[in-house]
C-alpha cells in the first residue's frame, strides 16, 4: 500500500524546503558577491552590475522558496489575474525606488566617476570619496571618514567636481607675503627650488618649452599693503597627495626664509604691534 503522508509531515516537508531554498539562495548570492569582487575590476560599472545581479539571484530566490508553499501558488494566481492593476499599483509605490535604479544605470553607463575618485557635489557642497554604487544610492566617503548615502536620482542631478575625470594630477598654489626689506630675488629661488626638488613633484611643462621655461615659475601676485605677494603652483600626481605636498614644501621654504633672513610680512606686523606703546 502506498505511503499515506499526514498533513503536519506535509508542512514539515513545505518548511524545510523553504528554509533549503532560501539557504541556497544567501550562500548562492555571497558566493557570487565574492567572486565579482574578487575576480573583478574595481570601476562603478561593475559594481553597479554586481548589484543588479545579486538582486536578481535573491529575487528568483525568494519566489522560488515562497513557490513551495501551495497557499502562495493560490496569490500569485490572484495577483496575474488583476496585473493589470498591481501594475499600476507597484509602479506608484516603487517610483522612487525604479527612479533611482534607472538613475543609477545612467551612472554606470556614462561614469561620470570611477570608485576612489575624490569627487565634489557643488550643490550640496560635500566632498568625498566614491565607494560604491547599489540600484538605490552612491556610497561616498568624507575627508573625516564618515559615509553618505545619496540616492542616484540626486547624484545624476548634480553638477560633480571629479579631479580624476581625465588627469589626475592636480595643483594648489603657495602664497606667501614677504616684507618689502627682503630680497625678492631670493625669496623666489628658495621657493622655486623647494618645490621644484620635491619627491612628489610633477613637472606638468610641455615638451616643446622645456628647455626654454623655469620648473618651476614663481609670480609676484601683487604688491600689497604689507609686503609682496609671491605664488608658486605644486604639482603632484594625485589631489589626495597634494594636501601633504604643500605642507611639507611650506615648512621647508618657512626654514630656509628663517635661514636668509627673508622675513614673512606677519612677523614684521607682530614686532610693529609689540613695539606700539
Amino acid at each position: 500500500m502506498p505511503e499515506i503522508i499526514t498533513a503536519n509531515e506535509a508542512h514539515i516537508w513545505v518548511a524545510i524546503r523553504v528554509v533549503v531554498t532560501f539557504l541556497i539562495t544567501i550562500i548562492a548570492t555571497k558566493t557570487f558577491r565574492a567572486v565579482w569582487r574578487r575576480y573583478g575590476a574595481n570601476t562603478i560599472h561593475r559594481k553597479f552590475s554586481g548589484n543588479i545581479l545579486s538582486a536578481i539571484i535573491t529575487v528568483v530566490g525568494t519566489i522560488i522558496a515562497l513557490n513551495w508553499i501551495p497557499a502562495f501558488s493560490t496569490i500569485v494566481t490572484a495577483l496575474i489575474a488583476g496585473s493589470g492593476i498591481l501594475a499600476l499599483t507597484i509602479g506608484l509605490a516603487a517610483q522612487e525606488s525604479l527612479g533611482n535604479a534607472f538613475n543609477g544605470l545612467f551612472l554606470s553607463v556614462s561614469r561620470p566617476f570611477e570608485v576612489g575618485d575624490r569627487v565634489h557635489l557643488i550643490k550640496a557642497d560635500i566632498t568625498g570619496f566614491i565607494e560604491d554604487i547599489s540600484i538605490r544610492h552612491t556610497i561616498m566617503r568624507t575627508l573625516t571618514g564618515s559615509r553618505i548615502i545619496v540616492p542616484n536620482s540626486i547624484m545624476n542631478k548634480e553638477l560633480i567636481e571629479n579631479a580624476n575625470i581625465c588627469n589626475p594630477q592636480s595643483s594648489n598654489f603657495i602664497d606667501i607675503i614677504v616684507t618689502y626689506d627682503s630680497d625678492i630675488d631670493t625669496a623666489r629661488q628658495i621657493m622655486a627650488r623647494v618645490i621644484g626638488s620635491y619627491p612628489g613633484f610633477i613637472d606638468t611643462r610641455p615638451e616643446e618649452i622645456k628647455d626654454t621655461t623655469p620648473l618651476v615659475p614663481v609670480f609676484v601676485r601683487h604688491l600689497g599693503l604689507y609686503g609682496v605677494e609671491l605664488r608658486a603652483s605644486m604639482w603632484t600626481a594625485t589631489i589626495t597627495t597634494n594636501f601633504a605636498a604643500c605642507s611639507d614644501a611650506r615648512s621647508v621654504i618657512l626654514k630656509e626664509f628663517e635661514a636668509a633672513g627673508i622675513r614673512i610680512s606677519s612677523s614684521k606686523l607682530i614686532d610693529a604691534l609689540i613695539q606700539t606703546p
